[in-house]
C-alpha cells in the first residue's frame, strides 16, 4: 500500500508539473504554426502517451486499420473510467475534439487550453445544451474534423456498457460521416467512481469498421448496430 501511494504521488505530481511545461512548450509552437488547434492536439496527444507510460498501464490495441484516414468521423466510445480520455488521446491515430463538462473550462489555464484545442462544453443543466452540443459537432465535421463521444451519457458505475442516448448519433446521420465504434476494456479498474488512488492494469482497446447512417428509418437501428459492436470488442 505504502509503494502504491507512493506511486501515485509521484505520478500526480508529475501530472501537474508536465501539464505547466507542456502548455508552455505548446504556446511556442503555436506562435509559429499555421494550424493552432492541431499543435495543442498534438501537445494533448504526447502528454497523454507519457502519462499512460509513466502510469504503468498497459495498453493493447487492435483494430487501428479501420479508422478511415484523412476525412471526418464521429468516434464513438463506451466510457469505464477518468482514465479513458488520456488512453484515447494517447493511442487513437488521429486527433479529435471532445465535449467537456462546463465547469472545467472555468479552471484557469486548464480551461483556456481546453478552448484552444476547440473542445466544446456540455452543460447538463441547460434545456438548449443538446442542440448546441450537435451543432458544434456538425460544424467541426463540415470542416473535416474528428469528434468523439460517450454515447452512454456518463461513466459507467460498474464497468458494464449502459443504454445509449438517441440522440448521441444525430450529428452523424446530418453530417453524413461515419461512425467509428470503439471500446475500452480494463479501463474501470485504473480508476473506479469514488477511488482516490489508480491501478496501472491492463487495457485493451479496439476499434470497429465504420457505420454509416444513411437515412432516417435506419436511425434507432444504425444506434443499436453500434453499441453491439462496442459489447463485442469489450
Amino acid at each position: 500500500m505504502i509503494l502504491r501511494f507512493l506511486h501515485n504521488f509521484l505520478f500526480y505530481l508529475y501530472t501537474l508539473i508536465s501539464f505547466f511545461v507542456g502548455i508552455a512548450l505548446a504556446l511556442c509552437f503555436a506562435a509559429f504554426s499555421k494550424d493552432k488547434i492541431k499543435t495543442f492536439q498534438m501537445a494533448a496527444q504526447l502528454w497523454s502517451r507519457l502519462l499512460i507510460f509513466f502510469s504503468g498501464v498497459k495498453v493493447t490495441t487492435q483494430g487501428l486499420e479501420n479508422i478511415p484516414p484523412d476525412q471526418p468521423m464521429i468516434l464513438v466510445s463506451n466510457h469505464q473510467s477518468a482514465a479513458d480520455i488520456p488512453i484515447l488521446l494517447a493511442y487513437l491515430p488521429v486527433h479529435f475534439r471532445f465535449a467537456v463538462k462546463k465547469e472545467l473550462f472555468s479552471i484557469p489555464i486548464f480551461g483556456w487550453y481546453l478552448r484552444e484545442a476547440d473542445h466544446f462544453s456540455v452543460d447538463r443543466q441547460a434545456v438548449l445544451s443538446a442542440y448546441k452540443i450537435l451543432t458544434q459537432m456538425i460544424r467541426i465535421l463540415k470542416a473535416g474534423g474528428k469528434v468523439l463521444i460517450f454515447p452512454e451519457g456518463t461513466r459507467s458505475w460498474d464497468g458494464t456498457l449502459g443504454k445509449f442516448k438517441r440522440g448521441s448519433l444525430m450529428a452523424a446521420f446530418q453530417s453524413g460521416a461515419p461512425v467509428i465504434p470503439v471500446a475500452i476494456s480494463g479501463s474501470f479498474n485504473i480508476l473506479p467512481r469514488g477511488a482516490k488512488l489508480f491501478k496501472p492494469v491492463k487495457v485493451k482497446l479496439s476499434v470497429g469498421k465504420p457505420v454509416y447512417i444513411r437515412t432516417q428509418e435506419e436511425y434507432d437501428r444504425k444506434i443499436e448496430e453500434v453499441r453491439e459492436a462496442i459489447a463485442r470488442m469489450l
